[in-house]
């Protein structure tokens, strides 16, 4: 398209503007009644829905934590420590937890001979409740020991602490009432592997509804009890609190917290209201947007999913007077028609041309922009504006993209995705991550590659890294570099990777099941080529190394060094994957190894432990 034929944007934005004027005043001529409260119920579910992500994300920051908390709870060095009449050594631990987030009732660690220790805050129980338990002026934290083993009556130890947990009084009893092994949630954390939630109940020490998140570790359950209270809180601090009633409810259709009636709805119905969005809750699906009559009142409902702990999702709904959302429009609809004929019939046509002249060409840069940010590069962008600076957008955007697709063919392309959604300039240094390092070679490389061509060196290699790539990446690998004949890769970074030890091995035993029949292709004069693997779990410092104008994201340290040591080891042993002690853990049970015994690794003052990949376990 030649230069002559676009319009500078001066031109373009005058007639824009001229446009929207025109096009308001059609809009308002065009609509009729009917069109009016069509808009108004859509910005009343609109608002809604805003709502519903703000009190989604609220509850997301209020229980976050708490799912945190158990989740890394079998982390906890004293985590298997049966508790003394003393205490338990991740007191300050729980403590702390307990002082800096006030949703959290109690936290405690249960264990498997009926012995329990828990830490609770005394700001979520009556001040009754306390005054019956004997506790003194000030408590702000209680400690409560049961010690149960071998005893034949449980020793129960009742300790009242300060806001610097310093122990105000301690009372001591025996009863046998409490086994913390018969609650449900010690009972739903024996179950699961992951970490679980119960069903929302009154906690005894309180009085409040609330519920318990729990893990289980080797000796027993961590639980974490969290109350309601702050999210009733949050609901009534919500706009939309003032006229309607906004309220979460279980999938059974169980009311689990709501905020305040309004002032200007009665009992009745108010009651009758959230009977009917308890109903709607119990309809399976996404988020349902509804019309409801209630004592010939008509109501805007909006009713979605939102989790609440340990994966477990209930339901958020929202209640809209009609009345409220519609009728401020409707007046003012009827005020302005009037005056708006004239303008309205005048502007018809320019609309229509203009949006269609304009909106194609935005609309395309839109999507292409965000097919950018997804990091999807292989569609190039149309250059079909006639507007000038929408033009040069175009080919700007479209050399972004190639530019982008050639980068991403140097580094890893999620670290590429994770600088752009991040918008930050990559800097020298990293960070400790738990990462799971892999290294590959050909054995006999060197041999077959001195009989042989540079071209059909080159030609061999680039199908052999097609196949080792393309697996690596299947299985959400990060491909660090290549080195001659060898691949160094690594999991869980720059993003997070569950289970990244069982892919790893995934990965490992797919490269030699296919890279096989490339690699057996190459068989001459009694060369035998086949691919060694070494891999290992661990910490390792992941992030950019080099200098300020060249830099490469890689791990450091000494996971990455016994990774690849044990790729070479298999040389001796005339094996073809080898995995470290520590990732064989890791994986146990779900794949078959071979000990392979202990070997001496330079830079290890002891015998490494070592084993075969063999197989992935038959279920």
């Amino acid at each position: 398209m030649n230069k002559r034929s676009r319009v500078p944007i001066t031109v373009s934005l005058f007639t824009v503007t001229l446009g929207v004027a025109l096009a308001l005043a059609a809009t308002i001529i065009t609509f009729t009644h009917y069109s009016n409260r069509q808009s108004a119920l859509t910005a009343g579910r609109e608002l809604m829905e805003r709502s519903v992500e703000v009190v989604r994300l609220q509850t997301a920051a209020l229980i976050a934590p708490i799912d945190s908390i158990a989740q890394y709870s079998g982390d906890w060095l004293d985590v298997n420590a049966v508790p003394k009449a003393s205490g338990h050594p991740s007191r300050k631990r729980l403590i702390s937890f307990v002082r800096v987030m006030p949703q959290i009732a109690n936290i405690y660690i249960a264990y498997e001979d009926g012995s329990n220790y828990l830490i609770g805050a005394a700001r979520n129980r009556p001040k009754e409740r306390l005054e019956a338990l004997g506790a003194p002026e000030g408590t702000a934290l209680l400690e409560q020991i049961i010690l149960r083993g071998d005893r034949k009556n449980p020793l129960r130890i009742q300790r009242f602490l300060d806001a610097s947990g310093d122990t105000l009084a301690t009372r001591s009893e025996y009863e046998a009432k409490y086994d913390p092994r018969e609650r449900p949630w010690y009972k739903l954390a024996q179950q699961s592997n992951d970490v679980v939630r119960t069903a929302v109940y009154i906690f005894a020490g309180s009085g409040e509804p609330g519920l318990t998140v729990s893990k289980r570790h080797a000796r027993g359950v961590v639980g974490v009890d969290l109350t309601l209270r702050d999210i009733d809180t949050f609901l009534d601090s919500e706009p939309q609190a003032e006229q309607g009633v906004l309220a979460i409810i279980s999938n059974e259709g169980k009311l689990l917290a709501r905020s305040s009636p309004p002032a200007a709805l009665d009992n009745g119905d108010r009651d009758a209201l959230l009977e009917t969005l308890q109903s709607q809750a119990t309809v399976a699906g996404e988020a349902r947007n509804q019309e409801i009559v209630v004592n010939d009142r008509t109501w805007l409902t909006h009713v979605s999913p939102i989790e609440l702990g340990a994966g477990k999702v209930e339901n958020l709904a929202i209640a809209l007077p009609l009345s409220d959302v519609v009728g401020p429009i409707t007046r003012a609809s009827r005020q302005t028609i009037v005056f708006s004929i004239l303008i309205a019939l005048g502007s018809i046509p320019f609309v229509w041309l203009i949006s269609r002249m304009l909106s194609r060409p935005l609309k395309a840069l839109a999507s292409g922009s965000n097919k950018i940010r997804k990091f999807e590069l292989d569609e190039p962008f149309t250059r079909t504006s006639k507007v000038e600076e929408i033009y040069r957008l175009e080919v700007a955007l479209d050399q972004m993209r190639r530019s982008l697709q050639t980068f991403g063919q140097y580094v890893p392309k999620a670290l590429v995705r994770q600088m752009i959604e991040r918008e930050t300039e990559p800097e020298l240094g990293g960070q400790k991550r738990d990462v799971t390092v892999m290294f590959m070679d050909l054995e006999n490389f060197t041999a077959m590659s001195s009989h042989l061509e540079p071209e059909e060196v080159m030609n061999r290699m680039s199908r052999y890294f097609e196949i080792v790539t393309q697996t690596l990446l299947a299985h959400d690998a990060t491909i660090d570099k290549y080195i001659g004949d060898a691949v160094m890769a690594f999991w869980n970074a720059p993003n997070d990777i569950a289970d990244h030890p069982q892919k790893a091995c995934e990965a490992a035993l797919a490269i030699i099941e296919a890279s096989k029949s490339e690699t057996d292709s190459w068989q001459e004069d009694g060369i035998r080529i086949r691919t060694r693997i070494g891999i290992h779990s661990g910490d390792a410092i992941i992030g950019n190394v080099g200098s300020s104008d060249r830099l490469n994201y890689t791990a450091l340290g000494s996971t990455v060094n016994l990774a690849s040591r044990l790729e070479g080891i298999n040389r001796d042993l005339g094996s073809s994957i080898l995995v470290s002690d520590d990732l064989a853990i890791r994986v146990q049970g779900k794949f078959k190894l071979r000990s392979a015994g202990e070997v001496e690794v330079k830079g290890y003052d002891e015998p490494v432990k070592i084993h075969e990949l063999l197989s992935r376990e038959e279920t």
